[in-house]
């Protein structure tokens, strides 16, 4: 009987080590990470735009946990510092560009180091192996960032030599016309200049008024702050087209100046009934509800409106920005004539909030991740927005969609609106609202929003 057991034992010798390794008795005890649950802010898009990008990142780090949360826009500032206050704050979060400013109290810049653990699966003969490790990940320069993103971006985040935050999309303003109101005016062509839009409104072309000069079809919505979207940004890039310097470098302001001043007559000129550009008053709906009715021919939108105006019948199509000439507007910075176009975007930032729980790298990890052109493309895909960098720019500029407003991007402009930017709108659209009601000279209504604004830099 021993003479058995002991053949028995010989014969399975060979089989144990097998044994042991399939069962994985012979592995080593694989390494654990800590687990990371990261929690991002926005107002713009819904959680299912970041759920391919977000898959990929998990491949290589599926120990963070990356939460989306859509907040509603109102009071969206309130909402951010109270939420820090009470620990239940984000850890990323997205805030217009014109907010960078403002938030960097609240926020933690860019870091040197990037590293954090990276975990990589492989699939062989006896199963799947784990292996982590925390590869060197130095955070992208300066300049590599210039590359990658259109100038207005690095203008607006590069705040006292750090980088604040990076944008994952952009967008900007263009000029939605009523094909069919045009027609019936017998204008061939949008507009492309300013001079002409004052032509084409003028002249009880496509502006009709009654005997009492009651507006009864409307040649474009401007003029006013309440019903007209992007007020301050359309006022403020007449101001810049004109050749007005919004704020100095050492952050002073420098629009209360002839530019600037002339910028609001203008502006304001087509809600004024006195004007012969008369198109518009507070009485009217809101802009992009008269365009889809049809009772007004130019309507000043982005591509997120795009959707809204695509989703009704209306007979339309869209032209880009106006400006002063042809040849282009009057550049300040350079002297001479250049084109210059708004930009509208969200900006990423990483709290200060994760800095003090240990996880502004994690965050800003991925961040950079997801603002890089192989792995944004997805969610470019996904929501439809025109791209921050340059090179996916240089693809979507062909498209027939999407060309329109590509085209605009590299020509962008923005300006430093100081550590309150979420009440620079404010202050424009009341300065707009007591010209035309007539309660304040354009003079005076223009150097009181110039205190205002020098208040917040």
């Amino acid at each position: 009987m021993r003479r058995v057991f002991l053949i028995i034992a010989i014969l399975l010798l060979p089989i144990v080590p097998i044994v042991l390794v399939v069962t994985g008795a012979l592995h080593p005890k694989p390494k654990t990470v800590t687990p990371v649950h990261l929690t991002v802010w926005g107002t713009v898009d819904a959680d299912k735009a970041f759920k391919t990008v977000l898959a990929k990142y998990a491949k290589n780090h599926s120990y963070v946990t990356v939460e989306y949360i859509q907040v509603r826009p109102e009071d969206y500032f309130q909402q951010l510092v109270t939420a820090w206050a009470q620990g239940t704050g984000p850890d990323l979060y997205f805030v217009p560009n014109s907010w960078v400013g403002q938030m960097t109290q609240y926020a933690s810049p860019l870091p040197p180091d990037l590293s954090i653990p990276v975990i990589v699966r492989t699939k062989g003969l006896f199963g799947i192996s784990q292996n982590i490790s925390t590869p060197k990940n130095l955070a992208p320069a300066l300049a590599t960032l210039q590359n990658r993103f259109v100038d207005v971006v690095m203008n607006d985040v590069n705040v006292d030599g750090r980088v604040w935050g990076l944008p994952l999309s952009m967008d900007t303003i263009v000029l939605y016309y009523n094909k069919d109101l045009l027609n019936a005016a017998k204008i061939f062509q949008p507009a492309k200049t300013w001079q002409e839009l004052v032509g084409q409104v003028g002249g009880n072309h496509l502006t009709v008024t009654d005997e009492k000069n009651n507006l009864v079809h409307s040649g474009v919505a401007l003029g006013t702050a309440n019903n007209v979207p992007y007020a301050s940004d359309i006022l403020t890039l007449l101001m810049m087209q004109n050749g007005a310097t919004m704020t100095t470098p050492d952050h002073h302001v420098n629009f209360d100046s002839p530019p600037g001043l002339d910028a609001v007559n203008f502006y304001t000129s087509f809600a004024l009934s006195s004007k012969a550009t008369y198109s518009w008053s507070e009485s009217q709906p809101n802009a992009i509800d008269a365009f889809l009715q049809g009772k007004v021919a130019y309507f000043f939108g982005t591509l997120q409106d795009r959707a809204t105006i695509s989703a009704g019948s209306l007979n339309w199509a869209v032209t880009p920005m106006l400006h002063l000439s042809a040849s282009g507007d009057n550049d300040v910075s350079s002297g001479g004539q250049a084109t210059i176009d708004p930009a509208r975007y969200q900006v990423a930032m990483v709290s200060k909030a994760s800095q003090l729980t240990g996880k502004s790298v994690y965050a800003w990890n991925l961040l950079n991740f997801l603002s890089q052109d192989q792995n944004v493309v997805s969610y470019l895909q996904d929501t439809g927005h025109l791209a921050a960098t340059r090179a996916i720019l240089n693809q979507q500029k062909d498209d027939l969609t999407l060309g329109v407003y590509a085209n605009q991007l590299l020509t962008a402009r923005s300006w430093y609106h100081g550590k309150n930017g979420a009440q620079i709108d404010d202050y424009f659209s009341a300065m707009i609202t007591s010209v035309i009601n007539g309660k304040s000279s354009p003079d005076d209504a223009l150097h009181l929003v110039a205190k205002q604004v020098e208040s917040t830099l």
